[in-house]
């Protein structure tokens, strides 16, 4: 039905033209210097619409050579990004199993034509310190931070593993120190950090970042735990090689009161006093942990060291014992005590009593001594043939010759 409309307005167009041609043909001067061109309305209107036409069908032509030029770019890129994403792609391949110096080549290869060539030059690095070649890690760092906005941290995070393999801490530390006023937005900072401040064994600044370490959620609670331990831990070896007494005592009154009754913290500060010479400190540091958490290792070095005042000192064991009953580590040390304070039938006791519940080389040989310096031999020799039975280093049981029978035994 449109097709015949449109038929049937043509026609009427083209019968009004002719219509109009017949009635006046009219014509059409133009005049240019000693040049004159006249010809009818209807040519000149002929003319004017070729050229129309002409300029219309060179617009079109234009475009669409533009349009088949672009697909052809387009094309030519996609095929270029195609051959890089695959050599891409075979580098990481040949990162993954350790073919450094292939992998290197591909990454850098693709990276040449490609629009992200950060990751690219990153693992190139990466590859060639595989391969021990320094100078290509510097090389490719640098192309890597020139390689992308705000790629410096990246850049630097990188370095600073590659140098924390390599043993270069105070590199690292130096590279990280750039980009630590960062940290918030990096965290990774933080995890590199707290590996070179392990291996330089700065105790304090490990402690400096683990409140930050533990806001961002870096490491689980149990490895805070160890790494706070260690650091406190190896803040006060640094104390007792420095003879320092007085900054045991400032170092232990500034930690907070969880670590004041920590199991193996507490043991190695008053271990600590004790090869610092000064055995009441160790003994009221270990009463006020004793006095709050119960371990036998604490009580067992409470028996070792003598307090300010050994009286006061048998006194508080004694209200322990009362509390605690039969506890055998707690005799021994209560025996020990008792010994500083000339109790010599006290002490015997609780050793004998401690020997009871549980017999020990070490009590027997406690023992022994008491007996032989009260003047009872027989006893002292018994407690030592049961001290050395008690020894994990303790004899097989083999046949042996009677007193009375002659040296050379039986004949084979």
């Amino acid at each position: 039905m449109r097709v015949f409309v449109a038929v049937l307005l043509a026609l009427a167009v083209a019968a009004v033209l002719a219509a109009a041609i017949q009635y006046d043909s009219g014509y059409v001067l133009i005049a240019f210097g000693q040049t004159t061109v006249e010809m009818t309305v209807w040519v000149a209107v002929a003319v004017q619409a070729l050229f129309v036409l002409l300029v219309l069908a060179l617009f079109l032509a234009l475009r669409r050579g533009s349009k088949f030029s672009n697909r052809l770019m387009t094309l030519r890129s996609t095929r270029r990004a195609q051959r890089d994403r695959n050599k891409t792609n075979r580098g990481l391949i040949a990162f993954i199993e350790g073919k450094w110096a292939d992998a290197r080549k591909l990454l850098v290869d693709a990276a040449r034509d490609s629009d992200q060539p950060l990751i690219n030059y990153l693992l190139a690095a990466r590859a060639s310190h595989a391969l021990g070649d320094e100078e290509g890690v510097r090389r490719y760092l640098g192309k890597a931070e020139g390689a992308a906005q705000r790629a410096d941290v990246a850049v630097a995070l990188n370095q600073a593993d590659l140098q924390l393999e390599s043993g270069q801490l105070e590199s690292a530390l130096a590279t990280l120190n750039r980009v630590r006023s960062r940290a918030d937005r990096y965290p990774a900072v933080l995890v590199l950090l707290q590996k070179v401040y392990l291996g330089l064994q700065d105790w304090t600044a490990l402690r400096g970042i683990l409140p930050e370490l533990r806001k961002h959620a870096l490491l689980d609670d149990t490895r805070l735990e160890e790494l706070e331990r260690e650091a406190l831990g190896g803040e006060l070896r640094r104390l007792v090689q420095q003879r320092d007494p007085a900054g045991v005592a400032h170092w232990w009154k500034r930690l907070a009161s969880p670590w004041q009754v920590d199991r193996q913290l507490l043991l190695f500060t008053a271990q600590a006093y004790v090869e610092l010479q000064d055995q009441p400190a160790a003994e009221k540091i270990l009463a006020q942990g004793l006095d709050k958490h119960w371990h036998a290792e604490w009580v067992a070095l409470y028996g070792r060291v003598a307090g300010a005042d050994v009286r006061k000192q048998l006194a508080r064991a004694e209200n322990w014992h009362r509390e605690r009953g039969r506890d055998a580590t707690l005799l021994v040390a209560l025996g020990r005590i008792s010994l500083r304070n000339e109790l010599w039938g006290k002490a015997r006791d609780y050793f004998d009593a401690a020997r009871q519940i549980e017999s020990s080389a070490e009590v027997c040989f406690e023992l022994a001594r008491l007996a032989e310096n009260m003047g009872d031999e027989a006893a002292a020799r018994r407690f030592v043939v049961e001290a050395l039975e008690k020894q994990s280093t303790a004899l097989p049981a083999l046949p042996q010759p009677s007193r009375t029978a002659g040296r050379e035994g039986k004949t084979p």
